[in-house]
């Protein structure tokens, strides 16, 4: 549709291959010619189209003379709205004699199907990158984003040359015009009369939906072999994936990123099947290549199974973590400081490291990364790095928050007061702590270990005895402890 030709779309990823240079080349040639021809309303460019567009528009012709309410529905918002104008310009006689051919050339004609025209001050647009796979193409329209790929038309080689696949553009058309509903405040049958107005220069006269919402032939047998040659609107989106995939093999970053996030998941099992083991491998050649999501997902994903965090699984985690706290991702922050003071990983255990990474965590949004702060300075265990005086002036917000703290905060408190000499506001905070965990959630087995380190530094306490962190946070997860 020319209205909506250049909306956004949702993923897609062309690989480049030496040998596929000049395909790449033709198809563009095609697209350009497409676009040129189209945004003058020159109905040749329906020569472009790939045979299955050409039989797309005979769909569109019957439905706009056979198909019932329920199935304009069904049909996407960017071929509703040609049977719409197809229903308010052309009477059912006239529609019944033209090819499918015809159609499109009419749509062309009219300016309802075609690029921008270069009157409306928009450049053409060009494709910027092409997937070729076998006898398949898909171009994008920009570079891709750190996130998103930007798609485009996709193409069939014909006997005749590579085919530019007009439906391929419609799931992306209906989308853009669905949100263009969605942000214009108006009612949906308003927002189209509206924009059939416009369409048909009918001025202030708009045709009723009510109307044009009902066949021009009421014929039965025709409505259910509407049914029966209905377009397979999924191919463009399987087409993208199958692009994806072929980029991901290349070794596109983006790209492994989306399909291990896809394998991991199983959120698409219509486009890629669910293999975890395969999706994480993805992801870490995706979080190799630089990207940080990829970093962040696959950190969280080898982390699911605590039983599992042995150090050969941590030497495999940490370079991730690493690069999503580079990257600036919260979590990966406060998590790579645990690394730096438990030394895991391969890390030589350094207190100093371990709260600045917590510190940008919390500057990152961690509320919990204050408490790891905390810990940090009144509990490290490297011999000169340990400072007292830190965690008792980052502890005072907790202090003034007490009420609202967790268990395993209060203890961190209590820490902090003993790492400071002043016991008696360590027993009243140790033993607050000890109440409130036994009221909280836990693991039964996790909470009789914690409540254990809790009384024996509570005893600590009140032997006068401050508190070095004398266990592996990571032991204690990998056994279910902590």
């Amino acid at each position: 549709m020319r209205v909506w030709i250049l909306l956004a779309a949702l993923v897609a990823a062309p690989a480049f291959a030496g040998e596929e240079l000049a395909e790449m080349n033709a198809v563009s040639r095609v697209w350009d010619r497409y676009a040129n021809l189209s945004s003058h309303t020159d109905s040749i460019s329906v020569d472009l189209f790939a045979d299955s567009s050409v039989k797309h528009f005979g769909f569109l012709r019957d439905a706009a003379l056979y198909a019932s309410p329920e199935q304009l529905r069904r049909i996407p918002a960017a071929d509703r709205l040609l049977v719409y104008l197809l229903r308010s310009s052309q009477s059912a006689e006239a529609l019944q004699a033209m090819e499918p051919a015809a159609v499109a050339r009419l749509l062309v004609q009219q300016g309802w199907v075609g690029v921008n025209s270069q009157g409306s001050g928009q450049p053409l647009p060009t494709l910027t990158q092409v997937t070729v796979l076998d006898g398949l193409a898909v171009g994008e329209f920009a570079t891709p984003t750190e996130s998103q790929f930007q798609f485009g038309p996709d193409f069939v080689k014909q006997e005749d040359g590579w085919k530019f696949r007009y439906e391929s553009l419609v799931p992306d058309a209906s989308l853009g015009i669905e949100q263009a509903i969605r942000s214009s405040g108006l009612d949906s049958t308003r927002l189209l009369e509206i924009t059939l107005a416009r369409m048909l220069d009918a001025g202030d006269n708009p045709p009723a939906l009510a109307v044009l919402d009902r066949p021009l032939r009421d014929d039965p047998a025709s409505r259910t072999r509407l049914n029966e040659i209905w377009p397979d609107y999924d191919l463009t989106y399987r087409h993208r994936y199958a692009a994806v995939r072929r980029k991901a093999g290349a070794g596109d970053g983006l790209s492994q990123y989306v399909i291990g996030m896809l394998m991991v998941s199983g959120s698409q099992p219509r486009y890629i099947e669910q293999d975890e083991a395969a999706g994480i491998a993805l992801l870490e050649q995706a979080s190799d290549n630089g990207n940080a999501d990829a970093a962040e997902v696959l950190a969280r994903s080898l982390f699911s199974d605590p039983s599992q965090l042995d150090d050969a699984r941590l030497r495999r985690i940490l370079p991730h973590v690493r690069r999503a706290a580079e990257a600036g991702r919260a979590e990966a922050m406060t998590l790579l400081g645990l690394f730096y003071l438990e030394g895991a990983g391969g890390l030589t255990a350094d207190c100093r490291q371990a709260a600045e990474w917590q510190a940008r965590g919390e500057e990152a949004g961690i509320a919990h990364a204050r408490n790891e702060q905390v810990w940090t300075w009144a509990t490290c265990p490297v011999a000169g790095q340990r400072d007292p005086g830190k965690a008792l002036a980052l502890v005072q917000h907790m202090v003034a928050q007490r009420d609202q703290l967790t268990g395993g905060e209060l203890d961190t408190i209590a820490a902090a007061f003993a790492a400071n000499g002043d016991f008696a506001q360590a027993i009243d905070f140790q033993q607050q702590a000890i109440a409130k965990l036994g009221a909280e959630q836990m693991e039964k087995k996790a909470r009789t270990a914690t409540l254990k380190r809790m009384r024996a530094r509570l005893a600590g306490y009140r032997r006068g005895r401050d508190y070095v962190q004398d266990y592996d946070t990571f032991a204690e997860i990998r056994a279910g402890t902590y």
